[in-house]
């Protein structure tokens, strides 16, 4: 029997992203890129072939030579680990039993109160 079609599709990584849209697209190499970040091409390039995460450092600085957003980046790192988690765990994690029913859960304006500090 096929699967079934997922929920979540793949997520685009902000490696492929920084390759296909930005280096490749405009001719940059990862050379010239890296010295525009103030980074290693090392860094550069694990970043291209998805072996090193973008952290919320290397999003500011990719939002400021490309002039996206630091969110841009930091969403399409977001997905992608969501998305390895749930193929690594998502059975594991479905299998745990929900504290509180949805349709009991308090509005979320009020969470705040209810976990003060977290």
């Amino acid at each position: 029997m096929p699967d079934a079609p997922s929920l979540h599709p793949v997520p685009l990584s902000p490696g492929d992203v920084l390759q296909k849209d930005y280096i490749a697209r405009r001719g940059v190499t990862q050379e010239r890129l890296a010295a525009a970040l103030g980074v290693s091409r090392y860094s550069v390039n694990q970043l291209v072939n998805d072996r090193r995460n973008v952290t919320p450092e290397m999003a500011l600085r990719l939002a400021r030579v490309f002039g996206t957003t630091p969110e841009f980046w930091m969403d399409l790192q977001r997905d992608l680990d969501l998305q390895r988690v749930r193929e690594a765990k998502g059975a594991e994690i479905a299998r745990l039993a929900p504290l509180i029913a949805f349709d009991d859960a308090p509005p979320l304006a009020l969470l705040g109160a209810l976990f003060p500090g977290d």
